[in-house]
């Protein structure tokens, strides 16, 4: 068999043996098996130069909001099932024509359109809820590109019967929790945004983050909107800043977690990525980017837990939100600052260094590793 020849016009011509055909095929599978990963880290380091710039067009629209609101930064939320500031940003990111016919106001006594768009009117049940407003869930069904980090599986978010694309970046809310007052009606009672108290002792003191959420927002349609119609309700001016722009976090990421809520048995989906709603549009820094420790929510119908890289629990005594940043980039998350720039912060960041960029005015001294 080695020595076999075969006549070719004439010559001889040596044949591959089996042995030889699999040495070949061994050393050409070592060299793919080498490349992969290479090509798999290019295409990643490609996901997370994209994620950077999703960023940076997030930070650059905070500012420009600032530019034209009187040193005002959007809202973080207006209220707890209404509005959030993935909708208040989006003039400035180039989506006028979504938000020109989303609900961002209340009305009181029939009123439907007011100056900042349609408003939504609890007296008319065609509408929808306000979570459920009908301009909101049509001005989001179509995904917006710098919304979604690419390293993230596309995921909708659900529930009561509403789905909307789940958005891969939340804004800052401090160092703590996130709380509702339910005792108080509808006064969110955002621990996170407060300038001192609160009750996580082991969080660093002073709690103020550039990120406002309206308060004192009562139960009634009136109440509601008598507070959305004061000058820059639930806006953060930036001069709060004292910490510093380049030393406070505006945005980071949230992973897609897919699957229901309670573990597969809920008709929600997990609520990280649903920032539609407020105790879903903020992240915290009191934990670690992408902690073993669970994130936490406000019902297990929030929480898909099955996923054991992204454990959530349920917290209702007192209803409380908080989501650690968490990204499916290989070692930390991206994260926007007040300035504009856009940092990547390890797992391993020192958990003080991590808090006090959670805080605009908490008088840290930190340096960004």
């Amino acid at each position: 068999m080695r020595n076999s020849c075969v006549k070719l016009g004439g010559g001889n011509v040596r044949a591959f043996t089996l042995v030889e055909l699999l040495v070949v095929i061994a050393i050409i599978g070592i060299l793919i098996s080498l490349l992969l990963p290479a090509v798999q880290a290019a295409r990643e380091a490609a996901r997370r130069m994209q994620c950077t710039n999703n960023l940076k067009q997030l930070g650059l629209a905070a500012h420009t909001h600032v530019d034209a609101n009187r040193t005002y930064l959007p809202a973080g939320g207006r209220e707890w099932n209404f509005s959030t500031w993935a909708m208040f940003i989006l003039p400035y990111i180039e989506q006028q024509a979504r938000y020109s016919q989303m609900s961002v106001g209340y009305a009181a006594g029939g009123a439907t359109t007011g100056p900042d768009g349609f408003m939504y009117d609890p007296s008319d049940t065609s509408e929808g809820g306000r979570y459920a407003r009908k301009q909101n869930v049509a001005a989001f069904q179509n995904p917006i590109s710098c919304y979604t980090c690419p390293s993230n599986t596309p995921e909708t978010f659900t529930t009561g019967g509403v789905s909307m694309p789940k958005v891969s970046y939340l804004a800052c809310a401090g160092q703590t929790a996130i709380r509702d007052g339910v005792s108080n009606g509808w006064y969110d009672d955002y621990y996170a945004l407060r300038t001192n108290g609160g009750d996580d002792t082991d969080a660093l003191k002073n709690y103020k983050a550039l990120f406002g959420m309206g308060t004192g927002i009562g139960s009634t349609a009136a109440s509601r909107a008598e507070a959305m119609g004061r000058a820059n309700f639930a806006q953060q001016s930036i001069s709060v800043a004292s910490d510093g722009l380049s030393n406070t976090l505006l945005f980071s990421e949230m992973v897609h977690v897919s699957g229901m809520g309670s573990n597969g048995t809920s008709t929600s989906t997990d609520y990280r990525g649903g920032v539609y709603r407020c105790d879903a549009a903020f992240f915290s820094t009191y934990f670690e980017p992408n902690t073993r420790q669970p994130d936490e929510m406000m019902s297990a119908a929030y929480c898909n837990n099955t996923d054991t890289r992204f454990p959530c629990v349920a917290i209702t005594s007192p209803l409380q939100g908080r989501f650690s940043a968490r990204s499916n980039h290989t070692g930390g998350v991206n994260g926007a600052m007040g300035d504009g720039s856009v940092q990547f912060f390890s797992n391993t960041v020192a958990r003080t260094v991590w808090r006090g960029l959670g805080t605009a005015a908490g008088g840290e001294s930190v340096s960004i590793p």
